[in-house]
């Protein structure tokens, strides 16, 4: 293309303007831009097609639109449909006084997951606790009377056996990739309502939560979680969108003192409900780790105000005759502040570690803190774990 002579162009001429011929000036140089835009291409389309001005959006199809992926909500009637046969729903009766010492028949509802083909069924210890009969129903109407096998309080967990064989099962695996956010899925005989389980989704909204569950048992490395969990779910499966067991459904939050809570439950995760299970299937019970001590915290405002050079740990307040840290050479006074490589600052440390990290008979390294003739100093004891009494 043959540029124009701008120098000419834009010497005044007679009586224009030095605005005016700014302006020619400025119209040419948009003239001279459009000219270019308009010279042959390679990557231009021949003369006579037509380019659409926008690209036209992707399909709506549930995956994407306009490259921008999509919100899609999960389908889990499939998922359902193919773990459902596994649970089943749990009447226990047991036998009550009332007031003027009449023995009374009183009924409880629960559920339960068949976890082994052989009809072995995991549930709450507070659904059967008591029961003189345990009845059972599966997804297909059938009922069946079932024996236990064994219970623990602490976990609050039983096992229960089927008569016969070859039931479908949910298996207890471990889920190590479990996070805050993932959807589950709760199947349980809520309210004992008649037609079948009830199905409830939510999200895992937290990890390793605690809770009293009654007077003097504490739930540890709970599943904490929005799906709606009521009464007659407890024992029941929390599943992932992938039907994989991942928890047993065991409490919720209620409001007190006018508080309103909605929407905390709570699960305990398969890794504990694996180890429960083994152990009352094996043996008809769980063992404990115990260290036969009796215990308080240590406060931090009291250590300091009384001039120990430490803040955490738990105080020895006695110990059990004869028992594994009486034999140790642990006195009262002491202050346990490590045990086996994990520092201890509170009596739920403490706890949470003798449930989750060890077991009956292991021997382990603790240190304490114990102050002799006024002076205080650390101390290593070799402990070796006993098991804890059965309630």
């Amino acid at each position: 293309m043959k540029m124009p002579n701008l120098v000419a162009l834009i010497k005044p001429r007679g009586n224009w303007s030095i605005t005016k011929a700014f302006i020619v000036v400025t119209m040419l140089a948009l003239l001279v831009a459009v000219a270019c835009n308009n010279d042959t291409d390679p990557t231009t389309e021949p003369t006579g097609t037509t380019t659409p001005a926008t690209a036209i959006p992707a399909a709506i199809d549930g995956t994407e639109s306009g490259g921008i992926p999509m919100l899609q909500f999960p389908n889990i009637a499939d998922t359902v449909e193919r773990v459902r046969p596994a649970v089943v729903s749990i009447v226990s009766q047991s036998l009550v006084q009332d007031r003027f010492g009449r023995v009374q028949s009183s009924f409880g509802s629960g559920t339960g997951v068949i976890f082994d083909e052989s009809g072995l069924v995991l549930t709450n210890n507070h659904v059967i606790e008591n029961g003189v009969q345990i009845i059972v129903t599966q997804d297909d109407g059938t009922q069946v009377e079932a024996e236990i096998i064994g219970a623990d309080r602490l976990s609050d967990l039983a096992v229960l056996q089927l008569p016969g064989d070859g039931y479908p099962s949910l298996p207890l695996r471990e889920n190590g990739s479990l996070r805050a956010g993932d959807w589950v899925i709760a199947i349980g005989n809520a309210l004992a309502l008649p037609g079948g389980p009830t199905v409830t989704v939510g999200v895992v909204s937290a990890l390793g939560r605690s809770i009293e569950a009654s007077p003097g048992i504490t739930l540890y490395e709970l599943i904490q979680t929005d799906t709606s969990i009521n009464p007659g779910n407890s024992g029941g499966p929390l599943i992932d969108l992938n039907g994989d067991l991942i928890g047993i459904n065991t409490a919720v939050l209620r409001g007190s003192s006018g508080v309103a809570v909605e929407g905390i439950g709570f699960a305990i995760n398969i890794e504990t409900a694996q180890q429960v299970a083994e152990q009352l299937v094996e043996l008809g019970h769980v063992r404990w780790a115990w260290m036969g001590v009796y215990l308080a915290d240590l406060i931090p405002e009291v250590a300091a105000e009384v001039g120990l050079p430490i803040r955490e740990g738990v105080i020895i307040r006695d110990t059990v005759l004869d028992g594994p840290s009486h034999q140790a050479g642990m006195i009262p006074g002491d202050i346990l502040v490590n045990i086996a490589g994990h520092d201890i600052a509170t009596i739920s440390d403490l706890t949470r570690l003798l449930k989750q990290e060890f077991s009956a008979g292991q021997s382990v390294e603790v240190e304490v803190y114990r102050v002799t003739d006024g002076v205080g100093d650390r101390t290593m004891l070799n402990l070796e774990l006993g098991e804890r009494p059965r309630q």
